[in-house]
Formats: C-alpha cells, sequence, structure tokens
C-alpha cells in the first residue's frame, strides 16, 4: 500500500491541471462585458459616420461664356432642340422645332443654377450637370426634362432681324441646323436654310446672322 502513494499524487495533480487549463481557456474564448460594449460603440460610430456623409454636391458654377445644345423628344410630335447660352451671371434660351415652335427665355445663371422665364409663362429650371446642364421647361403649359451638352463655335445660337421679321437659328456640335422665321405679324415657318459660315439667304438677300450671347437682348 505504501508504493501506491506516489502514483495517487500524481493523479491528484493531472487533474488538478486540467481543470485550470479548462478555466483559463474559458476566460479567453468569453468576451468581457467591457469588450462588447466597447464593440457596440464602434459600431455604432461607424453607423453614424457613414449616415453623415453628403450625398449630393452643389452645382459648379457655369464658365464665364458657354454655349449648349440639347434634343428634347416629346411623346407625341416631333423633336424640339434646346439651345443656352449663359454670359457672366446672364442666360438666355432658345427651343424650337423647325417648324413653327419657338420660344425665348431669359434670366439668371448663378452658382451654376438657370432661372430663365419668357413669354405665355415659359420657365427654365437647371443646373450645371457635369459639364452639361440639365433640368425641366415649361412651354404653352407642357413640360419636358432636359439635358445639354457645352458646344464650342460655330456651334451655338444666331439671330437675324429685319423689318419686324425675325430668323432664329441653333447650330449643334455636328453642324446641324434648326431654325424658326417668324413674320411681321408673327406668323412662323421653317427659317431659311443656314451655312456653316452662318450666311442666309433672307428674301432673296444675303445676310450674316449674328451669334447671341447670354447678355442680348434678344427674345
Amino acid at each position: 500500500m505504501k508504493r501506491l502513494g506516489p502514483w495517487l499524487t500524481l493523479a491528484v495533480v493531472a487533474v488538478l491541471g486540467l481543470i485550470l487549463l479548462t478555466v483559463n481557456m474559458s476566460k479567453e474564448s468569453t468576451p468581457t462585458a467591457a469588450q462588447t460594449t466597447a464593440t457596440t460603440a464602434a459600431t455604432t460610430t461607424a453607423a453614424t459616420t457613414t449616415a453623415a456623409t453628403p450625398t449630393s454636391a452643389a452645382p459648379a458654377p457655369f464658365p464665364a461664356n458657354a454655349d449648349y445644345v440639347g434634343t428634347i423628344t416629346p411623346a407625341t410630335g416631333g423633336a424640339l432642340t434646346l439651345e443656352i447660352t449663359v454670359e457672366g451671371e446672364k442666360a438666355i434660351a432658345y427651343l424650337c422645332d423647325g417648324a413653327s415652335i419657338e420660344s425665348w427665355l431669359r434670366g439668371s445663371a448663378v452658382n451654376g443654377r438657370l432661372q430663365l422665364t419668357g413669354k405665355n409663362d415659359a420657365t427654365l429650371d437647371g443646373a450645371s450637370s457635369g459639364p452639361g446642364v440639365g433640368g425641366r421647361i415649361t412651354v404653352a403649359g407642357k413640360q419636358w426634362d432636359f439635358t445639354a451638352a457645352p458646344v464650342t463655335p460655330p456651334a451655338g445660337l444666331y439671330i437675324y432681324t429685319d423689318n419686324g421679321a425675325r430668323q432664329s437659328w441653333i447650330v449643334n456640335s455636328a453642324g446641324a441646323v434648326t431654325g424658326v422665321q417668324r413674320a411681321a405679324d408673327g406668323a412662323t415657318s421653317p427659317a431659311p436654310a443656314l451655312a456653316p459660315d452662318a450666311t442666309a439667304l433672307v428674301g432673296g438677300k444675303k445676310i450674316t446672322a449674328n451669334k447671341v450671347s447670354g447678355g442680348d437682348d434678344v427674345g
């Protein structure tokens, strides 16, 4: 019986060692209350930061001088061409179908935003969008959303007036021309063809059209 003593002692020591090891492993794998609170706070802070990130930026200011041309395709009827010309803080827009419909609008171009008005309650509200502009135009009670891309001369808006009659043309970036002629009595019809050098035959006479800028008193 005396020879069993050391073996019994070793067995007791081994069992105690296993118990202590299990307790330590349990403490390491179970997060403390402080750890749980810190993790929750970090997650909440991250979510708050993400929600506070702005989702849109203010429109960029317009260049000192710029022209934009776009096409509007109504659900019914033919396509409409829109030209917007900006000079400083002023802007002019001209909308026409190349046959009989036309509308002139004038107003401000401040902080990248357009606010223009015209006859018969016509309005245009827009803003710079990337290199171009976008917004909504209302003419004769009809509304259309629009986008217009920047163009460089000879593209742009041209006009010629004589004896109360007016010819107006929009030239796009590809050189295509859309225009309307308004007679002295207010009757409208397609404008005469405009050549690349901005000349046209009006009433049998060769004329040179004038390029419109945002500060001009036209329309």
